[in-house]
């Protein structure tokens, strides 16, 4: 009874507790103002955009918008709170006001900024290791599906390099050089946490929070195995606590090939005019009888035509789209975040395109005080038509600078010829039609996704467990009709071919982690971190290929005749233990400690383990007594690291004696059976990089002048390569730990706020000098390529850089007869013919004969420095960027005059080949020799002729925008209107199209070389940005 009794007052008193609240809330609710206002930083009276704005308390919120402004709902006793990373916060009553300004201090430069490192985050002020940040804001304006072109020019000791304007192409990166020679130099690619071997292609840059690249090895040692070549951190981006949001933006460009590199070739009228002389000289010098081909007798008849530009039809003016919708929304217990994308991007070569949807929603919900969920999914689906390959190995573009411009592509009756065979030069296809009528689509759908859950186990302790996924699927699909078969030296109609292949990726990680972060007294502060994760790799694929095909109609494989199927799998797991100690005193000492434990299936049982150490220091000197009295000084802190990592970037199974299906004769029958295709090495093991740097961080005059400094010195040991064994293993090759190179440089960097007042402008640049040596070679330090005259232009040698050119030094011509008699030569040269140095000989000094002795080193593919510089400007409602980057005093050998002034008659040729010698009368300018049989090939062979100084500045984008005022719209944030140039100009000296294609490829031992791919395309859009 008592208890019923008890129940019964419990709901009066209870239901009077509840009138009693709807009774005060209206009255609240009456009571509460519209307070609006604006947001400024302190120093430069710069409106902040996405200031935080709550009313404590509550979940009620706001952010400025982009003219620094807010409104919210907020009681007369409320009091609103302002917050901002790297800023204080501010809190103001809200009282009788109805409006309230805030100026906001910075925290020294954002000191106290959180960035992203392995396994967490530090603040800005304690990181010890070399760190390099982008955050979303500083890149955000840019117009480019590709993050890498984002990030040009922003990062010292970071080198991004477009190579190819392939739609959805990826860019290289190379962190402080190419630390490896055949196991890869691309840096590891973090994303929310996941190592992901997707890369940063399927990311849209509009998700991307910030970026921090860890440069050395102190920094990078918790990713072990995998981090010589540096560590990508991706951050996406997550809601904030109070904020919702909506935003769309959308940008579309026209892109067209700049005429600057273009290669200077004949047009018609001098291609027959050259052709009608090659004859003439062939029948005067060699007995040639033949005469002249009809095509070639009267050059005239092309007089006032240029011919077929066979650059020209393959190339279009294309255009390119993107579409971004982004929801945000955070609450208490929920922050969400939903970001779609749609990007579109033509190629400018013909009927070449890559077409992307991605589809992310991050998601944090705090459970409790104690229990925190978080679940992050990403979908890409991409579908692109690339530009084939060719049957010959080479690409298409270089194919068709070679065709003779007298052809026509087209005839005129509209139909197009399918093959043409010019007198004394190769049969080709007409490729225009290859480019149009050649299928190569492909088709992936990816997925990245990860889930966490963190408890808080005891004050300071943390446990966190995530399990991370990311598969892939590709579909190809080609297709050749007959009529656009071929490649150089053979011509449709052929038969039609075909292939269909398919692909699936799968890797997952397990990660579980404690962390431990504690103040002990007021000053000693220390965090810890133990973990354990396990990842599985596994790959997939088959592909069949087909001929014998019907028709041209019929472009599926199960229409050809003839069908070769071919499958493979394979599979890797790493296990790894890790740790880290960072312990700091009152924040101006700092040390820290890291370990990694990797254990690897792809070496052998000898050396499956490694161990990946490190440790940094950092005084934050400017806190000393000292210094603090020096007022130009704002921040001062010095660095010094020691770390280890490796590299496992081989194949899944390099250490083991590999079996392949093979057919036997016996009697007179053939028998299946098995033969070995390589031998293992049980005794491979990682290659690891040992990196050593020395840094500071300076920050002057109130933090209106930042600089940092860093000089770093590393040795990769265990280089995997193949290297020679006796024949008699009836193998050539076997993978080992071959020597050893050295690698150091130094990296500046400088911000400045050089205006603060209506006008305001803010500079960034940085430099980067970067060096290495070859130090040990195998078992005999025998040198590493350049062996061959043609088409082997590097050579890597003890005592010098990686990947050196190494030819014959290009002297001129034989002009007379005298100097051919007094001057040393080979057996096949003559008076007109060309010219090399007399470098050496058996001896090691000049023989006077000219023979592969005189092959030396003749450029540089390595920079001497590379450097960005960004400027930006604002001005009311107005805002101007520039963004530039360049490099200074590489080298690179261009592919394209190997062909171009091949003097056999059998390609088009550059303009200055008019200028040749042809007699003793008539020796023309000394730079091209004659065209006689049998004396051509020394000038086609690699020489100096073909390396050119590739020094350029880039200026990478501008772009001019308008941020449109928006004033009493509860609805509408803000809504800005931009135009924008992307690769816009470029200064060089250098002849080809592209300066940067010195980083092509993985390997370390072929750079610099340019095979005129792709054209990069100068890029104009227009686009806008509205936030709701």
């Amino acid at each position: 009874m008592k208890r019923k009794l008890l129940l019964f007052k419990s709901w009066k008193y209870g239901a009077l507790l509840i009138l009693g609240l709807l009774l005060y809330f209206p009255q609240q609710l009456h009571a509460q103002n519209i307070i609006t206002g604006t947001v400024k930083d302190s120093v430069t009276t710069e409106p902040m955009i996405g200031v935080s704005v709550s009313l404590k308390g509550t979940t009620i919120g706001t952010q400025t918008d982009i003219n620094g402004k807010f409104r919210i709902n907020a009681p007369k006793d409320g009091e609103l709170i302002f917050r901002y990373i790297g800023y204080k916060e501010t809190q103001r009553t809200v009282g009788d006001n109805t409006v309230i300004n805030v100026s906001l201090a910075s925290t020294s430069q954002s000191l106290n900024e959180v960035v992203v490192v392995s396994y967490g985050t530090q603040s800005k002020r304690e990181i010890t290791g070399a760190i390099g940040q982008v955050k979303a804001s500083e890149i955000k304006d840019m117009p480019v599906a590709n993050i890498g072109q984002k990030l040009q020019g922003k990062l010292a000791g970071v080198q991004i390099n477009q190579n190819s304007g392939t739609p959805g192409a990826e860019m290289t990166f190379r962190i402080r050089g190419a630390a490896s020679i055949n196991a890869g130099n691309n840096p590891l690619i973090v994303i929310d946490g996941f190592p992901s071997e997707s890369g940063l292609q399927t990311l849209s840059p509009d998700e991307i929070e910030s970026i921090s690249v860890l440069k050395d090895a102190s920094a990078a040692a918790l990713y072990g195995s995998r981090a010589a070549n540096g560590v990508i951190l991706v951050t996406t981006k997550q809601a904030k606590l109070g904020q919702r949001s909506l935003e769309f933006s959308a940008y579309t460009g026209i892109q067209s090939v700049p005429d600057r590199g273009k290669l200077d070739l004949m047009n018609a009228e001098e291609f027959a005019q050259y052709k009608k002389e090659y004859y003439e000289d062939a029948a005067r010098y060699e007995g040639y009888t033949g005469g002249v081909p009809e095509v070639y007798q009267n050059p005239s008849q092309y007089a006032g035509q240029s011919g077929t530009n066979w650059f020209d039809v393959l190339l279009r003016n294309a255009v390119s789209q993107n579409y971004n919708l982004s929801y945000s929304s955070g609450t208490e217990h929920l922050k969400s975040v939903v970001n779609l994308n749609y990007n579109k991007q033509e190629g400018v070569m013909l009927n070449s395109y890559d077409e992307r949807f991605t589809a992310r929603t991050n998601n944090i919900y705090t459970a409790s005080d104690r229990l925190t969920l978080g679940a992050n999914l990403e979908l890409s689906y991409g579908n692109n038509q690339v530009v084939p390959g060719l049957d010959n190995g080479r690409n298409i573009i270089e194919n068709a600078y070679l065709m003779d411009p007298t052809l026509n592509y087209k005839n005129p009756d509209g139909t197009y010829p399918v093959s043409f065979s010019q007198p004394g030069m190769f049969p080709n296809p007409n490729y225009y039609l290859v480019l149009t009528q050649r299928i190569n689509k492909t088709k992936a759908a990816r997925v990245i996704a990860n889930g966490f859950a963190e408890v808080k186990l005891l004050e300071g302790l943390k446990f966190k467990t995530s399990i991370n996924v990311n598969t892939d699927n590709t579909i190809n699909r080609q297709f050749t009709p007959s009529t656009a078969q071929g490649g150089l030296g053979s011509a449709p109609p052929q038969q039609p071919s075909g292939s269909y292949g398919t692909s699936y990726f799968l890797t997952w990680l397990s990660e579980n982690t404690l962390n431990y972060q504690a103040t002990l007294g007021e000053k000693h502060n220390i965090e810890a971190l133990a973990g354990y994760t396990y990842q599985k790799y596994s790959f997939e694929n088959s592909s069949i290929n087909g001929s014998q095909f019907p028709d041209d109609n019929i472009e599926w494989i199960n229409a050809a005749t003839t069908r070769i199927g071919n499958v493979g799998a394979s599979q890797s797991s790493l296990i790894s233990y890790i740790g880290r100690l960072n312990y700091n005193y009152d924040r101006k000492y700092l040390v820290s400690f890291a370990f990694r434990r990797d254990g690897s299936s792809k070496f052998g049982s000898n050396n499956k383990y490694g161990n990946f150490p490190s440790v940094s220091l950092g005084w934050v000197a400017s806190d000393e007594n000292f210094i603090k009295n020096i007022k130009p000084i704002s921040f001062l802190k010095i660095r010094a690291s020691y770390g280890k990592v490796g590299n496992n970037n081989i194949g899944d199974y390099t250490y083991l004696a590999s079996v392949n299906s093979n057919n036997y004769v016996f009697g007179n029958q053939v028998t299946p059976g098995k033969a070995l295709n390589g031998i293992g090495n049980n005794n491979l093991t990682w290659e690891t990089t040992s990196s050593y740097d020395i840094g500071m961080d300076l920050e002057m005059f109130n933090s209106r002048i930042a600089f940092t400094y860093d000089y770093y010195w590393k040795k990769t040991d265990g280089l995997l390569y193949g290297i020679d064994i006796p024949v008699q293993s009836g193998f050539s090759t076997i993978t080992s730990n071959i020597g050893r190179f050295d690698f150091w440089g130094h990296e500046f960097s400088v911000s400045s706020k050089n205006l603060v007042g209506s006008l305001k402008w803010n500079t960034n640049f940085n430099i980067s000098f970067d060096r290495n040596l070859v130090k040990e070679l195998g078992t005999n330090n025998a040198p590493i390529g350049g062996y061959n005259e043609y088409w082997d232009d590097n050579r890597t040698a003890v005592g010098h850089p990686i990947g050196l050119f190494y030819g014959y030094i290009n002297d001129g011509v034989y002009m007379t007869q005298e100097e051919f008699d007094t001057q040393p030569h080979d057996a096949t040269a003559m008076v007109g013919t060309a010219r090399f140095k007399d470098v050496s000989g058996p001896n090691g000094v000049p023989d006077g004969v000219i023979d592969s002795y005189d092959r030396t080193f003749i450029g540089n593919p390595n920079p001497t420095f590379t450097y960005g510089i960004t400027n930006s400007f604002s001005y009311k409602d107005f805002d101007l960027s520039v963004v530039m980057a360049g490099s200074v005093g590489n080298d690179i050998a261009d592919d394209a005059f190997q062909s171009t002034e091949n003097l056999d008659g059998v390609f088009n040729v550059r303009k200055g080949v008019a200028g040749r010698w042809r007699s003793v009368e008539d020796p023309g300018d000394g730079v091209y020799p004659r065209t006689r049989s049998g004396t051509t090939a020394d000038f086609r062979n690699f020489t100096s002729r073909q390396v050119f100084k590739a020094s350029y500045l880039a200026v990478k984008n501008i772009t001019l925008g308008y941020t449109i005022p928006v004033k009493n719209n509860k609805y509408l944030k803000g809504v800005r209107a931009y135009l924008s140039a992307q690769n816009a100009f470029i200064f060089t000296q250098y002849p080809g199209l592209n300066p940067e294609a010195g980083l092509a490829g993985l390997n370390g031992l072929n750079q610099g070389r340019d095979f005129t791919g792709y054209p990069i395309p100068r890029v104009i859009s227009v686009g806008v940005n509205a936030s709701f």
